[in-house]
């Protein structure tokens, strides 16, 4: 109860907060940056010295220099901002106007891309581009404008986000019981998070701070403190649909991936052709596999070096039926694609040995390729139709939230979508686990699981 409490009063206070910092950029759209910028750079001086203060008293011996270098590095960096905290404010505005100017071109490539896949809606993007770039354009060349058009739209941005920090706040069982179904989905159409690209280096801070945890800690204990499992969520009967967020190493995999499992069988979307690669591989011809999830797994965690986040999904059986139906559409617009070591087997090229990503997902997990005839997931593109729109388009027409951000969803900010899910009542997402090395057993059981 105290706890049901506590999470009440805090999520009000952040609200109030943040919706009375958004009402007060947008009533003082000339002054608030430069205001909001000098606050924030000394609270980061703040809490660098808090932090520096802890780490003299909390760490000894080797591993407390280390702690002190790395928080006088961050309390030097912290000073320097603060130093330089009128021209981080005359800087945003422009950053602001860059991102317009940088989404209006990424809108563009959508357009152009969609169109000539024999997509229904390129229209819209070729209109949002045109706009956007007018409006970056513009923002550009009247610097009064510049600073109080991005006072305004963050204040607004913030002031929903407030609204929604407060409605979550209240936002219990039973209320959910008492919505109807149009009030459900207006909930979720009007439910605003931070901006989806605040998420992009999201996987690599989950992976440093796993493999901190667990170079220091019992790995064991550590790994169970973060799976989390809500029963009454997963219904009498869940069907065993898994949402799969990658953390990896590797420069580009670094930055996330997201793929599915249903039942035995697991779905990854992406640029699985390396021959199709344009703009380094940003853009490329868009495959799909379908592999054996046994497989799959062992092939990511103990092959790959990957730590993946599952987060589980309980469908009703209507909603079932509809993910199916979705999936035979999809079917109806794909042709099976062979990578070249399967040409190879085929007689079709000389043997070799391969190394494309698709050689390498072939030989690991035995996965099967398609590419799509037309439609919007016949291209690739990092920046749109990227890992994540395959889950949105299964999950079509079903009571499964869409991530609450415009724009580019990154797997970072669609594993910050789906942590808010499994934590908020009423939606389908009710357990957390997490696939690793740690979690294949010790080396002789991961010894078996390689010959496998």
């Amino acid at each position: 109860m105290n706890e049901i409490r506590t999470k009440k009063i805090v999520g009000s206070l952040s609200g109030v907060g943040v919706a009375g910092i958004g009402i007060y950029m947008i009533s003082h759209p000339r002054t608030s940056v430069e205001q909001m910028v000098i606050l924030l750079m000394a609270a980061l001086v703040v809490f660098a010295v808090i932090n520096l203060i802890s780490v003299f008293f909390k760490f000894h011996g080797e591993s407390k220099k280390m702690k002190l270098i790395g928080a006088l590095v961050n309390l030097l960096f912290s000073l320097l901002l603060f130093y330089f905290r009128f021209a981080l404010a005359d800087l945003i505005p422009y950053i602001f106007a860059s991102y317009v100017l940088v989404n209006s071109i990424v809108k563009f490539i959508s357009a152009v891309t969609l169109w000539r896949d024999g997509a229904p809606n390129y229209g819209f993007y070729f209109l949002n581009g045109f706009l956007s770039f007018i409006f970056g354009v513009y923002l550009f060349v009247n610097s009064y404008f510049k600073t109080a058009s991005f006072a305004i739209v963050a204040g607004i941005y913030l002031l929903w986000y407030g609204f929604t920090l407060i409605f979550d706040a209240f936002n219990e069982e039973e209320t959910q019981e008492k919505m109807s179904q149009s009030a459900k989905k207006i909930q979720r159409k009007m439910r605003i998070a931070l901006p989806s690209l605040l998420g992009v280096f999201v996987p690599m801070g989950l992976l440093r701070k796993y493999d901190e945890k667990v170079a220091s800690e019992d790995a064991n204990a550590y790994i169970l403190s973060q799976e989390v499992l809500i029963p009454e969520k997963a219904g009498i009967n869940p069907m065993n649909i898994e949402i799969l967020v990658h953390l990896s190493k590797k420069f580009m995999e670094a930055f996330g991936h997201v793929d599915l499992i249903f039942g035995d069988q697991a779905m990854s979307y992406g640029n699985f052709d390396g021959h199709s690669y344009r703009l380094g591989g940003a853009m490329s011809d868009g495959v799909l596999f379908i592999c054996d999830k046994d497989r799959y797994l062992r092939e990511s965690v103990l092959n790959d070096g990957k730590v993946l986040i599952s987060f589980k999904v309980a469908f009703t059986e209507a909603e079932l039926e509809i993910i199916k139906a979705n999936y035979e559409h999809f079917q109806e617009n794909m042709f099976e694609w062979f990578c070249d070591t399967q040409l190879s087997e085929q007689g079709l090229l000389k043997p070799g040995e391969y190394t494309g990503v698709e050689d390498i997902i072939y030989k690991g997990t035995g996965a099967r390729f398609y590419k799509f005839k037309k439609g919007p997931l016949k291209t690739y593109f990092a920046l749109n139709t990227n890992c994540v729109k395959v889950a949105d388009s299964l999950f079509e027409n079903t009571n499964f939230e869409k991530p609450a951000t415009g724009n580019i969803v990154t797997p970072g900010a669609y594993y910050q979508f789906l942590m808010g899910a499994l934590e908020r009542p009423g939606t389908k997402i009710y357990e957390k686990k997490i696939y690793s090395k740690e979690t294949f057993g010790n080396d002789n059981e991961i010894a078996t699981q390689e010959k496998l």
